[in-house]
């Protein structure tokens, strides 16, 4: 987070916004001057900030541990350089703007997750239910019932979530509640586009494996990357009966957000080529569905800056 310094050069106060970029395991300090005084409108030197950290992108990438050599620097750069972003966008609004941003974005994401799933509920019907505006009555029950719960699954991971499979079964709980769906682990073997997922009888062990996995690399992975290898390997055991992609979903969500990337929407009209990448990666061929992931996230950063 940039800080505002004062330094006293001959006895004169000349005020600096300064940051610390983390590169690898040092830091590097960037600055810009705003003069004897700190102007009451910063957004032109923050952007003078967010240009010089930027710069500093490739140098980032190089200290860090990347997943796919075939995947080219540039690539790399671009997702450091949309995180950047991200986090200066950020630091402009005010907490009035910040509120209605996390509920555009909220609406946005529900729709298209739920839309992934074959909900037949439009944008505006979504958004709707979330502000509690007029429902039409010809909208079922659990169709208002899965766009309020996704509000609380929501809601509860950008909170202090922390990942347990206690608080994944809880998190699914919270989504399909009501919906007169199985709560816990499948009791059953689920088949996903004509493909074997984890029988039931493996689901506990192989989740409470994938979660110490992701804890043992959670501070020697690249954060971004790491989050996606964990959707797809999530995806791939399939834990629950039903809402293994919203809950998936929600935990990319999470794990992009508590590490400073901010969000990436994956869109239903792209629901073809998330589910082919996801199965290449499934086949031992990650590099699509990292592909995909970079694509996504510049295409919402860009999306965001936009708006």
């Amino acid at each position: 987070m940039p800080t505002v310094v004062r330094k006293k050069i001959k006895d004169k106060p000349y005020y600096y916004l300064i940051k610390r970029v983390k590169i690898g395991k040092k830091f590097k300090k960037i600055q810009v001057y705003l003069g004897k005084r700190v102007p009451n409108d910063l957004r032109a030197q923050y952007a003078q900030l967010q240009k010089r950290e930027s710069a500093l992108a490739g140098e980032i990438v190089a200290a860090l541990p990347l997943p796919d050599a075939r995947i080219s620097e540039r690539e790399y750069v671009d997702v450091e350089r949309a995180r950047i972003a991200w986090n200066y966008y950020q630091i402009a609004l005010s907490e009035s703007k910040r509120e209605f941003f996390w509920r555009r974005f909220a609406i946005n994401f529900i729709f298209e997750s739920n839309a992934i799933e074959g909900s037949r509920l439009s944008h505006k019907e979504v958004e709707a239910i979330v502000l509690n505006r007029y429902v039409k009555r010809s909208l079922t029950r659990n169709e208002v019932l899965e766009v309020e719960n996704a509000i609380r699954a929501f809601t509860s991971v950008r909170g202090p979530f922390r990942l347990t499979e206690r608080s994944l079964i809880k998190l699914h709980e919270v989504l399909t509640r009501d919906l007169g769906v199985v709560h816990g682990y499948k009791r059953r073997q689920i088949v996903v586009n004509n493909k074997e997922t984890t029988p039931p009888g493996r689901v506990r062990p192989e989740m409470s494996m994938l979660i110490a996995w992701w804890r043992r690399q959670h501070k020697r992975a690249h954060p971004f990357f790491l989050a996606a290898a964990f959707h797809q390997r999530f995806e791939r055991i399939h834990p629950f009966e039903d809402g293994n992609g919203r809950v998936g979903r929600l935990l990319l969500a999470w794990m992009l957000l508590s590490q400073g990337y901010g969000v990436m929407l994956i869109k239903n009209r792209n629901r073809g080529s998330y589910f082919s990448a996801l199965d290449k990666a499934d086949s031992g061929r990650p590099r699509s569905w990292f592909r995909f992931c970079i694509g996504a996230y510049k295409t919402t950063m860009r999306d965001i800056a936009s708006h």
